[in-house]
């Protein structure tokens, strides 16, 4: 697989002077790829109907020349001003039923079949222009699906195709009144006109109606990609794919990943910056099509959208390549190469200042290029796996026992750090995975899991750790009968009673004490061990933690150190030390140093040195063993 590095290039934004600079420049730097046109619909088509694609046939030529080829993007993502005057119909409502208006990016409805026509007009008149050029190595469709909360809409368009949607699905309309409990509250349906998609109400809604529509939704983006795609293949065989978000759950990424050739993310912090967040995320898109992964967009620096852009030092830039390297990527792409004075993204960071000349973090993007697109694409080892359904992040929105309590954070990740600080590698399975290979597997209050997948735990041969909430619900979002349903051989309990609680809760396992959060169960020991149990006042007479065989159950939310405990004790070492990343490959082992300070580590008795955001490699599994 060829490496790919290079940046996000806008040169609609300069004069047109400057392309022949720009590649010159960006040649200097080690760039072998640019993603261009993704945000270009009123440069390419200015008035209904009339097209200039001179500025991108510049571009592709010159590049061409200079040996940089183009992944292509679709515009699809910033209806111009022209088409939202013609058809405002085309606008995304809000639960409140206020249109979202012109004058950012991502404000059409993918349910509108006037867009549709629209949008697949300018995707073939693109794909109709560069379709057979060789220049042209990728298309994105689009930019960024759902970004800015923008997943689901609830106008009248999405009104009628969730209808449809649910006739589809359910068939009669009795059968969605029994699944969905309509019952309760005298909300049964006497007709299909009478299902509406769940705006602003005075109390809340129908759990099974707030799943559905989270479904529709994603389908209606994933069909929206689709139909786009349709129109490039019409005229072009090369690879497709769309940027997916850090992060991000509205839209069942696994699911859209099986409309792509490859995956491509968008790498930014979007909090508080945690490597191992980042490293979660470069896993994640890995483990979608258990394939290599690129990363569309970079981020080099200070980024525009966050309430304080905080700076990054230049040499950082060189750590998050090497990051994205290390856990299977095939190539990095900087968001963006020059920096704009004006626009809603003005003070993002680029590795060109405002005024054109390089800046470090020019140099600390050419050094990471030059280190990585000679070698081989790295592809970590299978060891430990998470278990994760786009569902159930669904299900986490909908209604809980703790609504303080995010899956998505509190359960999933970490779980991911605890696994990651003893540095074992980690994929994610999702339901019709093998799980046969790992050695771990880990299930984080996952409310509700497949039949296919129940079906495989008592054939895994591996070790088994279940967090509390996991399978009490069912398909339409409704609490099992028996919890948890389809595990209760596997695990010897039963969940008999539960509830929230704000206050965080004493345990003790293997002699030490640990803390539990958001949720307590109370359990009926069949035929488990109890292995640890509740200290804190009114729950000392609850099990926490309990185990059968080659499976642990957790009766709370443990926190991360409990997490690390209960690894080791089924036999986990501690490979990793000192906030060092350890990644494991088939030949040999990378250790990454995310501080900007230097680090000391002792390996096969020798004392080495690992300056700041740099790594190295030594044998397999060894380090900190």
């Amino acid at each position: 697989m060829k490496k790919l590095f290079g940046a996000c290039y806008y040169p609609e934004h300069w004069e047109y002077e400057r392309i022949e600079k720009d590649a010159e420049i960006m040649k200097s730097l080690g760039f072998n790829v640019v993603r261009i046109g993704e945000f270009a619909w009123s440069v390419v088509e200015p008035n209904p109907g009339e097209y200039d694609f001179s500025l991108f046939d510049r571009v592709v030529d010159t590049f061409s020349k200079k040996g940089i080829e183009i992944i292509m993007g679709t515009p699809t993502a910033t209806p111009p001003a022209w088409l939202v005057e013609l058809h405002p119909e085309i606008l995304q409502e809000d639960e409140f039923g206020h249109k979202i208006n012109f004058g950012s990016r991502r404000h059409y409805c993918f349910n509108s079949q006037i867009y549709r026509k629209f949008a697949k007009r300018i995707t073939e008149k693109y794909a109709e222009r560069y379709g057979s050029s060789s220049a042209v190595i990728a298309w994105q469709i689009d930019n960024e699906y759902g970004c800015h909360n923008s997943t689901v809409c609830y106008c009248d368009d999405c009104a009628r195709e969730f209808r449809r949607w649910l006739k589809r699905k359910y068939g009669k309309l009795e059968t969605l009144n029994e699944a969905w409990g309509t019952v309760f509250w005298s909300q049964q349906y006497r007709n299909w006109e009478e299902i509406i998609p769940p705006r602003h109400t005075i109390a809340g809604h129908n759990p099974s109606l707030l799943l559905d529509y989270m479904r529709f939704s994603s389908d209606s983006a994933i069909e929206f990609h689709r139909e786009m795609a349709e129109m490039v293949k019409k005229h072009s065989s090369k690879p497709i794919t769309h940027n997916l978000m850090v992060n991000f759950t509205e839209i069942d990424y696994h699911k859209l990943s099986k409309e792509l050739d490859f995956v491509s993310w968008d790498n930014y912090i979007p909090g508080n910056y945690d490597y191992q967040l980042q490293g979660m995320n470069h896993d994640l898109m890995r483990s979608l099509k258990k394939s290599p992964f690129l990363v569309m967009e970079q981020q080099p620096g200070r980024v525009n959208w966050k309430g304080v852009n905080e700076h990054h030092q230049p040499e950082q830039l060189k750590y998050w390549i090497a990051q994205s390297m290390a856990h299977g990527a095939f190539g990095s792409l900087i968001f963006r190469y020059r920096q704009l004075p004006y626009g809603a993204e003005q003070y993002h960071s680029g590795l060109l200042n405002y005024n054109g000349e390089l800046t470090p973090r020019a140099s600390a993007a050419k050094e990471a290029f030059e280190t990585f697109k000679e070698k081989e694409v790295l592809f970590p080892v299978k060891e430990t796996a998470i278990y994760i359904d786009y569902e159930n992040f669904w299900i986490d929105t909908t209604s809980g026992l703790n609504n303080n309590y995010t899956l998505f954070s509190d359960g999933v990740f970490a779980s991911y750090k605890a696994l990651r600080e003893l540095g074992y590698n980690v994929d994610f399975v999702f339901p019709e995975d093998d799980i046969s290979e790992y050695k771990l597997l880990v299930i984080p209050s996952a409310y509700y899991i497949r039949e296919e997948f129940l079906e495989k735990l008592p054939k895994f041969k591996g070790k088994l750790i279940i967090t509390s909430m996991t399978s009490s619900k069912d398909k339409y979002n409704n609490i099992r009968l028996s919890v948890p349903y389809g595990l209760e051989e596997i695990l010897g309990i039963e969940v008999v009673d539960f509830g929230g609680t704000e206050m965080e809760l004493d345990l003790a396992f293997n002699g030490k004490r640990f803390k539990g959060r958001f949720v307590v169960e109370n359990l009926k020991i069949v035929d488990a061990e109890i292995v640890g149990e509740f200290l804190s006042s009114g729950f000392k007479e609850f099990p926490a933690i309990t185990q059968k065989g080659n499976a642990i159950y957790v009766a709370t939310i443990p926190e991360k150190n409990l997490l690390k405990e209960l690894l080791i004790s089924f036999g986990l070492e501690e490979r990793a030390k000192d906030d060092l990343e350890l990644i494991n490959f088939k030949e040999f082992s990378m250790l990454l140093n995310p501080s900007s300070e230097k680090r000391e580590i002792e390996h096969d008795g020798k004392h080495i040195y690992l300056e700041a955001y740099c790594w190295k490699t030594f044998n397999p599994f060894q380090v900190g063993q």
